[in-house]
């Protein structure tokens, strides 16, 4: 850990002081600790760390969360994060997911376990780095198709409830079946009819038409059949102006 440059986001000094003591025993010294949102954006974007070791929560918000969802946005610039907590419940949990960190660890937590996440995720971003673009499939009028083992099967865009991230590849989901294909939700959503198919997360895209409750205090949405996912605040606004809203 040498010469890693690491930022760090933690409104606690005493869990602050940890982190730095236990880097600079690593032998790493170039170290910047943010206590907000706000400066830790703006450490971000000025420096370009290696690594991010995050807090879910700052005053008792989810802010860590916002900043990883900041740190995906990057896209080309973007760098691997840990998230740190104390908060074991599975709601934080939950949307912690959403933002696909590199490592989850709860405090208390020792120096070793901090040593082995840190390397494990600079080794899994390395990896998604060397990982050549997947190739992309082209749609046909309303439907796309699909190779499915020998068979290329024909789906219709009515017939997606929504499309997710699922580690390299997208999982297109359906109601009766889920396929698996080699293409970003980015390639996927250029392709889709943009009044049907809204991004509402960094690994979500879904059709508006499945769409039957949207709860806008904890970011969730209801599909018909009683699914449901968590949406990202920073497609709030688009998502919601492909509906008619009355108050």
């Amino acid at each position: 850990m040498i010469h890693l440059k690491v930022l760090i986001l933690e409104d606690s000094p005493d869990e602050a002081n940890y982190l730095e003591n236990f880097l600079r025993k690593q032998g790493c010294s170039d170290i910047r600790i943010t206590t907000n949102l706000k400066d830790a954006v703006t450490a971000y974007d000025a420096e370009l760390p290696d690594i991010c070791l995050i807090d879910i929560y700052l005053a008792n918000k989810p802010d860590g969360i916002l900043f990883a969802e900041t740190i995906n946005e990057h896209r080309e610039q973007r760098r691997p994060f840990i998230f740190l907590t104390s908060a074991g419940d599975s709601t934080t949990f939950r949307l912690a997911k959403f933002t696909s960190p590199y490592n989850y660890l709860l405090k208390p937590y020792n120096p070793l376990e901090l040593e082995y996440a840190i390397e494990l995720a600079l080794s899994k971003f390395k990896q998604e780095a060397a990982t050549p673009p997947a190739q992309t499939i082209t749609p046909v009028s309303d439907t796309l198709f699909i190779k499915k083992g020998n068979l290329l099967q024909r789906i219709a865009f009515d017939d997606i409830r929504y499309i997710e991230v699922d580690g390299k590849y997208s999982k297109v989901v359906c109601p009766a079946e889920k396929f698996v294909i080699q293409q970003s939700l980015k390639d996927l959503q250029a392709q889709l009819p943009p009044v049907q198919f809204c991004r509402v997360h960094r690994n979500y895209i879904v059709n508006v038409k499945e769409v039957t409750k949207i709860n806008t205090y904890n970011n969730e949405i209801f599909f018909k059949d009683g699914e449901s996912l968590f949406f990202s605040r920073r497609y709030i606004d688009e998502f919601l102006q492909a509906f008619k809203i009355f108050k």
